[in-house]
């Protein structure tokens, strides 16, 4: 009876052991639950922290797409075309209306979201104290002096010609580089906090002319032509006439001209090279001043070419259309919003059948591109544009034209200049005025994710 009650009392601890060792199991495995839970949760929260960081970039390199408009609050570039930009620029954008459009170099504009389900990845205006939860667009920048003011040798641009960054436009960076940006943005659920950094600048672009001015049919007429196919940056001065291009200013070593390992030529001289292109120009991006599929009939009281080489004729190369030209597809190109209204130029205009630019249009400053679908274009007033003219029938200038960028006419009876005409070459202008036209978006050169106040 003895040795049982001993069996009971050993069999009774080993139950108690077991339901101990049960229990403390069982706490361990809900620890576990709950801890995983928990990171699971964080883990959650910070994924979706990062996908509002995401979300906001995307606004802004959408926003960042669009062209420069002056009073459009979705826009939130400035003029970086116009010659100068302004290196300490920053744009915030919050989630509702800011109370101040400007303050100082800061530029406050509203999400583009609608207030149903926002997005939080930025803050209400007046919500936030150093910023560094706010959506944030500026310039890549070193402040080499420490002085806390920025020049415009301080900040990056991207030269294309290298495929690298550069700080300032300092030679050999072309002085048509664009600048790059950044674009700061924080996405936030509970308390997780994810910062993204994303660098991004102007996809390069290359409009397929083969000339400043191309022709299918003659160059003739007794007017005076100074055709330049040097390329020239998109600040280039409206109405600065060839050879005066060539003419060294201050900050421009090489005149109106992009950068060359070598000089682009003499401005004295309209025929200085009129056969054989050069390996530094070709580098450079210089197209002939001239080309055409028949002859260029030099009769007049002042017509020279200039370029790379000056004057191509019985050309073979195909004369891109318009479409071609931009980089797209004709129904595309067909169905892009097009004005029709040529006075001014602004963006895209389309005139069909022949068309007549006469008196009013005298004195204004056009930019971007005149396309007269299926008929000729008469030109018998002052006519200055940064663009592209295209002309599906024959040209006629009787009047005084200043182009930068191109000339494409498809017509086949002839190009007739009785007036005056310039044309500089200017692959940036182009290429700007295609972008504006199109929105091409942006590059991505890098992104990193930082420490939450940066």
């Amino acid at each position: 009876m003895k040795n049982l009650n001993n069996q009971k009392g050993i069999a009774l601890v080993l139950a108690l052991m077991v339901i101990l060792v049960l229990s403390v199991m069982a706490s361990g495995l809900m620890y576990n639950i709950v801890n995983e839970k928990t990171i699971t949760a964080n883990r959650m929260r910070s994924s979706q922290a990062l996908a509002l960081a995401k979300a906001g970039e995307a606004e802004a390199i959408a926003r960042l797409s669009l062209p420069y408009a002056s009073g459009n609050d979705t826009v939130i570039v400035e003029d970086i075309n116009g010659g100068s930009l302004n290196p300490n620029r920053r744009v915030y954008i919050t989630l509702n209306q800011p109370g101040t459009a400007v303050s100082g170099n800061n530029y406050y504009r509203k999400t583009v979201q609608t207030s149903t389900n926002t997005l939080n990845y930025s803050e209400n205006y007046g919500d936030f104290g150093d910023s560094s939860s706010v959506l944030q667009i500026r310039y890549k920048s070193h402040d080499t002096n420490g002085d806390g003011i920025l020049a415009s040798g301080e900040i990056y641009f991207y030269d294309y010609k290298r495929d690298m960054i550069t700080l300032g436009r300092v030679s050999p960076t072309p002085q048509d580089a664009y600048p790059v940006w950044e674009i700061i943005s924080t996405g936030q659920v509970g308390s997780a906090r994810r910062t993204l950094v994303t660098e991004v600048v102007v996809p390069r672009f290359t409009a397929r002319t083969r000339a400043g001015l191309s022709s299918k049919a003659p160059v003739t007429g007794n007017g005076n032509a100074d055709v330049c196919g040097h390329d020239h940056p998109a600040n280039t001065p409206y109405n600065l006439s060839p050879p005066n291009c060539f003419i060294p200013v201050s900050g421009q070593p090489f005149g109106w001209h992009v950068e060359a390992d070598e000089p682009h030529g003499l401005a004295a001289n309209g025929y200085l090279n009129p056969v054989v292109a050069r390996n530094s120009c070709t580098m450079a991006g210089c197209v002939p001043g001239i080309e055409t599929d028949s002859l260029f009939f030099n009769t007049g009281a002042n017509q020279k070419a200039w370029g790379n080489p000056d004057v191509v004729e019985k050309s073979t190369r195909p004369i891109y259309k318009i479409w071609d030209i931009m980089g797209m597809d004709s129904a595309t190109c067909t169905n892009l919003d097009w004005g029709n209204d040529m006075y001014p130029v602004r963006g895209l205009v389309r005139l069909d059948g022949n068309t007549m630019y006469a008196g009013h249009g005298s004195g204004l400053e056009h930019d971007g591109i005149l396309w007269i679908r299926g008929g000729d274009l008469h030109s018998s007033s002052n006519l200055a544009i940064k663009g592209l003219i295209y002309v599906d029938g024959n040209y006629q200038s009787t009047g005084t034209t200043w182009v930068l960028g191109g000339i494409v006419v498809l017509g086949e009876t002839e190009t007739s200049i009785t007036g005056s005409i310039d044309v500089l070459y200017s692959s940036q202008t182009l290429a700007r005025v295609v972008q504006n036209a199109t929105g091409v978006g942006m590059k991505v050169i890098s992104q990193r994710e930082v420490d939450q106040k940066y």
